[in-house]
């Protein structure tokens, strides 16, 4: 970055996660001082806000917007800026922080300042899904289903989501999916399937271990029925970054994917949605500029 002034705008919401953030607006003033940033603060009142104020800010020229939370969080800021040309950066401090931990983001406030502070970017892709922006995982089936639940749990976390994921696991069943990537038509029952730009789900949970941020595709994971007894295994090659090498999982890799299931709901970056049946994803390519640690092959 050159030393001009730099204008830089945190988006904070204040209820992601179980993180403390009263700490954080210190922590960004003292980042700030003796330096040629300007900042300004706004914390988030409401579901959807975060993208208001993104939207704002990329309008009145700001070139800079933190967003200070999770995954959820991240998906407003992203569809706020769209293709406005602001930079963004990220604090995490949701239940999962999946995009920020395949970047490489520090997940202490202070070390990922020192991040923004250095403001090295990089142009990431996009995923448009039914007309909203996704820049980490998407998807259908299960965890769809878990984001639902988790949405209307009082408690947070991920002790909070583990406990749904278990009460919902044992009675969910598969379902059939008409998948079509670039043109050819699939036919698949699965247990879930997921739309990745990035590798996780969050909590180092590795859904599509070799998905970039900048190579054009996106990664189309379809996890087939288990048995019961293959549940231990299944978990801990997620964990261990080699769900992809199961055979229980299938990716195909494209640049326009459609989805046809009875279900009607879904998940954008974790936060629930619902359609008509229908889900429809195009790549969208180097569409936004993260902050990101020099180096890192994203």
């Amino acid at each position: 970055m050159t030393n001009k002034k730099r204008h830089i705008s945190f988006i904070i919401n204040p209820v992601s996660g179980t993180t403390k953030k009263k700490n954080i607006p210190k922590l960004i003033e003292e980042f700030s001082a003796h330096s040629a940033i300007e900042i300004a603060i706004r914390f988030t009142e409401y579901a959807g806000h975060a993208k208001e104020i993104a939207a704002e800010l990329s309008l009145n020229g700001n070139t800079e917007i933190i967003a200070v939370g999770g995954d959820g969080t991240i998906n407003e800021v992203v569809n706020g800026i769209g293709d406005s040309g602001a930079i963004m950066g990220i604090i995490p401090s949701g239940s999962g922080n999946g995009l920020a931990r395949h970047i490489g983001i520090p997940m202490r406030a202070k070390k990922a300042l020192e991040l923004i502070k250095v403001g090295y970017t990089k142009s990431i892709d996009l995923m448009n899904i039914n007309g909203e922006l996704s820049a980490n995982v998407s998807g259908i089936g299960f965890d769809a289903i878990v984001a639902h639940k988790f949405q209307d749990s009082k408690n947070r976390g991920l002790l909070s989501y583990a406990q749904i994921s278990m009460q919902e696991f044992f009675k969910y069943e598969p379902q059939t999916y008409d998948i079509t990537v670039d043109g050819k038509k699939y036919q698949y029952e699965a247990f879930l399937v997921s739309i990745a730009n990035s590798s996780q789900f969050g909590n180092n949970a590795f859904i599509a271990p070799k998905a970039s941020l900048t190579d054009g595709l996106i990664d189309v994971c379809i996890l087939k029925p288990f048995p019961i007894v293959a549940t231990a295994i299944v978990f801990e090659r997620v964990m261990a970054k080699t769900i992809n090498n199961s055979k229980f999982m299938d990716t195909i890799q494209g640049k326009k994917i459609s989805l046809k299931n009875k279900t009607k709901k879904y998940h954008l970056d974790g936060d629930p949605r619902e359609s008509d049946g229908t889900i429809d994803i195009e790549i969208m390519p180097s569409i936004l500029k993260l902050i990101v640690p020099e180096g890192k092959n994203i």
